[in-house]
């Protein structure tokens, strides 16, 4: 099966993006969080990023999992995680600060913040109401990739 990047617009094997390790568990990972926390995880982690040189899949999947970690509540991480995006995309817009993240304490103070002013549980509520609506099917492209797996583990 044929992925079209949405980038640049090449073409690609889906059996390429299993065979890295790191990468289906970060696929996994992004699978199983509710969409108001996956996406700006996604543009979080594209934060670390240099200019010049892609951020192996490893380190992709070790610092969404350390971001994660920073509180139990998934909807505050989440919050957060929103925030920080913009904010740090606002200072890049204006030229304040182009060079990439090197660790997580902008995120921690947010997380901070945000739990402090109790945005976490609001949040958490709201997400429960969604919850109780009927879910659409998991994501095409996990499907796949799962049944992929099982396809060579035979």
């Amino acid at each position: 099966m044929d992925i079209r990047c949405p980038c640049c617009h090449s073409t690609f094997g889906l059996e390429h993006v299993t065979e890295d390790e790191a990468l289906r568990e970060m696929m996994a990972l992004l699978a199983d969080l509710p969409r108001e926390v996956s996406r700006p995880l996604v543009a979080y982690v594209g934060l670390f990023r240099g200019k010049t040189r892609a951020t192996a899949y490893e380190r992709q999947l070790r610092l969404a999992r350390e971001a994660l970690e920073l509180a139990g509540d998934v909807s505050l991480v989440g919050a957060a995680l929103s925030e920080t995006v913009e904010a740090i995309r606002g200072k890049r817009d204006n030229g304040e600060d182009t060079r990439p993240l090197r660790n997580h304490n902008y995120l921690k103070r947010v997380v901070e913040s945000l739990g402090a002013r109790g945005v976490g549980a609001v949040q958490s509520g709201a997400m429960v109401e969604r919850e109780a609506a009927p879910q659409r099917p998991a994501k095409g492209v996990m499907r796949a990739l799962q049944a992929m797996e099982r396809g060579r583990q035979s």
